[in-house]
């Protein structure tokens, strides 16, 4: 077991500002639980360390923002005390889960583009049928204009 750390030793060992540090305390307490007494300074558990390298992994690696760095280390939290499940098992649920949104997301994608589509299908057909009404009614006024210049010329007035 390793003795407590400073700030600024755990800042040096993720490569992270002491701020940084101070931040992720400030967002993620809950899943940190770091105990200090009052009066002395702050010292950080071996856990302490590996929740700020789970942190950092979330946020720079895999690119989550704060709020879905939460959701996902709330996930982990729900996954090990509800199934009692290894670290690699819970990586591979998150993984699918995750596969699984990004599958949902093109879908929508997909269906919000296909649904442009038949936008603009609607508005070619109503295009369509406009001029297929006009085209209409000309020929009916054309028949009606032979018929009448018909008649005149057959001296039917």
């Amino acid at each position: 077991m390793l003795e407590k750390l400073t700030i600024n030793q755990v800042s040096e060992i993720l490569q992270v500002e002491p701020s940084t540090i101070r931040f992720w305390e400030k967002e993620f307490g809950e899943y940190l639980k770091i105990e200090c007494s009052k009066g002395r300074r702050k010292r950080y558990t071996e856990e302490n360390l590996e929740m700020f390298a789970s942190i950092k992994e979330l946020l720079y690696t895999e690119q989550y923002t704060i709020k879905g760095a939460k959701r996902r280390l709330e996930l982990d939290k729900a996954l090990t005390s509800a199934l009692g499940i290894e670290q690699n098992f819970k990586d591979t649920v998150v993984f699918m889960l995750s596969s699984i949104m990004e599958e949902m997301q093109k879908a929508r994608e997909e269906s919000r583009r296909l649904a442009e589509q038949v936008e603009l299908l609607r508005y070619e057909k109503q295009d369509i049928q406009e001029k297929l009404v006009e085209a209409q009614n000309k020929g009916l006024i054309d028949f009606l204009i032979d018929k009448v210049s018909v008649k005149r010329i057959n001296g039917v007035s």
